[in-house]
């Protein structure tokens, strides 16, 4: 599988917390989720997760645990980018929302 891009600038250092943030984003709306459906799911308080979805605030441990729970997406993908730790179809979705993305831009 070709690697998804991680964040909007390939350049970006795929840990930082703008990286982190984006692919929160991502994962989120490629399962056409909005975000109080997506904190349901997860667990997550619609403000915290905000938090972490726009990069106010990194992502706790407790937090991605409860996101892997509940999405099967690995931490590798959460923290590092890694589309590996990625179920196949979110990867296929992550894919299409980033070229989406690049033709607007």
């Amino acid at each position: 599988m070709p690697p998804v891009m991680a964040a909007a600038s390939a350049d970006q250092n795929p840990e930082s917390n703008e990286a982190v943030a984006h692919r929160l984003k991502r994962t989120r709306e490629a399962m056409k989720l909005n975000q109080a459906t997506w904190c349901r799911l997860v667990g997550i308080d619609a403000p915290q997760w905000n938090n972490y979805e726009t990069g106010g605030r990194r992502i706790t441990i407790d937090a991605a645990l409860k996101v892997c729970k509940a999405t099967g997406v690995g931490l590798n993908w959460i923290y590092r980018g890694m589309a590996s730790d990625l179920p196949v179809n979110l990867a296929t979705a992550i894919q299409t929302l980033e070229r989406a993305a690049r033709k607007r831009s």
